[in-house]
């Protein structure tokens, strides 16, 4: 394969985690991401939830990750058919695959590289995600607790991004109920749809967005084919511990105080709740 090359932009460190922003790629111009080669790594990896995800049908922004009206098709057949039968296919943990693990690990190390050293202490372990959708499929309004970066590299779309630090959009109520278990607990408001960020993304772009930051996407004419970069963050690992245990306070009736406002409190809340799953792994082993 011929060389991996990302643009470097200051937003790379300036805006790492903090807002979303564009860059280029070239993944686009390398082959490996045609159709037949995704094929065969789905058949590689198999069907298990670890390793892929599908759905078939005609999705709308507000609906659930799960979502999906159509007749159900095997993965195989929802990724040899992806122009025409309205589906979204993932592939998931690409990075341990022998012949694409190489490449994802050279674009990790590339990201790492144009991030910096704040995203070098932050970042824990990395993953990589195929994403294959068909034209005009909707990928609803969700949102992740990992960072990401997008690259497009078959296909258009529209992207739309939120920012995640307007409680408006993004409640601490909902991010303690995604935190507490609910994939879907983030809540699209269409009146808000004018303070996204959009992005017009076409072969050869790609978007970083941070974690928790609300998004939505609508593929346009053709088949899509993105990689999704992510890793998971220990500051965000910590900041969830705090939202999953405010989460049970505020369905005792109380009003937690969200994680970063008090450095005590949250201690706190996190060492009780090592401490409640110790207690629960003695209590099974009884």
């Amino acid at each position: 394969m011929d060389r991996i090359e990302i643009d470097s932009c200051e937003c790379f460190a300036q805006c790492y985690n903090r807002s979303s922003f564009p860059f280029r790629h070239n993944l686009h111009e390398h082959g490996m991401f045609e159709l037949p080669s995704l094929l065969d790594l789905a058949e590689r990896q198999g069907q298990t939830a670890t390793y892929a995800h599908w759905s078939n049908g005609r999705v709308n922004v507000e609906d659930r990750w799960e979502s999906g009206s159509g007749p159900r098709y095997s993965l195989r057949q929802s990724i040899r058919d992806i122009a025409v039968n309205n589906s979204l296919a993932v592939l998931k943990h690409v990075e341990r695959d022998a012949i694409f693990g190489p490449v994802i690990n050279a674009i990790q190390e590339q990201v790492l590289g144009l991030a910096g050293a704040q995203m070098r202490d932050d970042a824990t372990s990395g993953r990589g995600t195929l994403l294959i959708a068909s034209p005009g499929r909707i990928t609803s309004y969700h949102i992740d607790a990992d960072l990401n970066f997008l690259f497009q590299i078959r296909g258009d779309k529209l992207f739309r991004v939120f920012n995640r630090d307007d409680r408006s959009i993004l409640p601490h109520e909902e991010l303690e109920n995604y935190f507490l278990g609910d994939m879907n607990g983030a809540i699209f408001k269409p009146e808000r749809e004018p303070d996204a960020r959009s992005y017009d993304l076409r072969a050869g772009c790609g978007v970083h967005v941070p974690c928790m930051s609300g998004h939505w996407a609508r593929n346009l004419d053709s088949p899509s084919v993105a990689l999704s970069i992510n890793w998971d963050l220990r500051s965000v690992t910590s900041a969830g511990r705090v939202y999953r245990f405010n989460g049970r306070l505020r369905r005792l009736g109380l009003n937690p105080v969200p994680p970063g406002m008090s450095h005590w409190r949250d201690s706190v809340k996190t060492t009780t709740l090592e401490l409640l799953h110790q207690a629960a792994r003695i209590t099974r082993g009884m």
